[in-house]
């Protein structure tokens, strides 16, 4: 049965690691699961197709791993000069010690939060602890995303990992302009606007480019087709974010030392209490909805009244789940007045 190269890549450096002084190429060949071994019951020309067949692939392999920067050592027999054996040191291949600032830290610590409830967040966690035990620098505590719903990540890994494998997608959607519909659209990127997040693709049964809001995505997002079915333009054309409509003037309240992106584009507008105020100005109010419940109740909507109850309800919802899940705890829980 013909074994994936990976598999038998990984079996030569498995071999060539724990190999006590080298292995020839003859033992390479008999011992390694990937390669196949010499049969000196086939006629003499198979035999060598067979040979040479085996040195191609060897060859790629050795290659591979050189460009991998695994240290594969050629050692020669003190006796049989003509005899040439190869083995990787373990001590040689280890990788030196990775070492992260603060901020670099910080980074990491936020990625793992992103897919914590989601598929990943096993993996995304287990990293981080691995990371956290061998750095002063990394954070002990964890460091708060916002109301991240799981769905989203799931939805985010599915269509990553569609985009790499260039295989389509399809996923129920709902906007304003087309209600609920399903859509079939080849992955060009994930961008991050205003808070939000949006997959960048084009749409097959609308035969143009399209952007989607994550957060509009229900139910499961399921690959179509093959691998290899589309080709990403290089360059990207520049979305269209349908930005013509009219510009709506929202006031956000902020916490001291919190929400510093709204802070940097609006305008002060006094103080209410412990709030600092500021107008924003937006097109589309579900983005400054998800950039306040981002902030996990750093922030709150003051005006207009619809947004500020959309967000108070959403954030009940969120808490109520995180309650019905497990009892987790809540810091902030999001804007709740």
């Amino acid at each position: 049965m013909a074994v994936d190269p990976a598999e038998r890549l990984l079996n030569l450096i498995i071999a060539l690691t724990h190999a006590r002084v080298r292995m020839t190429r003859a033992q390479i060949r008999a011992t390694v699961v990937g390669y196949e071994p010499a049969d000196t019951h086939v006629p003499p020309d198979e035999a060598r197709r067979r040979e040479a067949a085996f040195e191609r692939m060897f060859e790629r392999d050795k290659d591979e791993l050189r460009r991998m920067g695994i240290p594969l050592r050629t050692v020669v027999d003190p006796t049989h000069g003509d005899e040439i054996g190869y083995k990787i040191d373990a001590s040689d291949a280890a990788m030196p010690g990775i070492s992260f600032t603060a901020a670099e830290a910080a980074v990491l610590a936020l990625a793992a939060e992103y897919w914590q409830g989601a598929t990943l967040g096993p993996d995304a966690h287990q990293g981080l602890t691995k990371i956290a035990s061998a750095s002063s620098a990394a954070p002990r505590t964890p460091l708060t995303l916002g109301a991240k719903a799981s769905s989203t990540s799931d939805a985010t890994a599915t269509i990553v990992d569609a985009r790499a494998r260039r295989t389509a997608v399809t996923f129920d959607y709902t906007s304003a302009s087309a209600g609920h519909t399903t859509r079939t659209v080849e992955p060009w990127q994930i961008i991050l606007r205003a808070g939000a997040e949006y997959l960048y693709a084009f749409d097959r049964d609308r035969g143009q480019p399209r952007t989607f809001r994550l957060g509009r995505i229900h139910g499961t997002v399921t690959t179509v087709g093959g691998e290899d079915a589309y080709e990403i333009p290089q360059p990207l054309p520049e979305p269209s974010w349908g930005d013509t409509g009219e510009s709506h003037t929202a006031v956000v309240g902020l916490r001291p030392e919190s929400g510093h992106a709204i802070r940097r584009r609006g305008t002060a507008a006094g103080a209410d209490g412990d709030w600092d105020l500021f107008e924003v100005q937006y097109r589309h109010a579900d983005a400054i909805k998800e950039e306040v419940l981002g902030l996990a109740g750093r922030a709150r909507v003051m005006t207009p009244d619809a947004i500020a109850q959309q967000v108070r309800d959403e954030a009940s919802a969120a808490l109520r789940a995180a309650e019905r899940s497990g009892g987790a705890q809540t810091r902030g829980g999001g804007d709740r007045g």
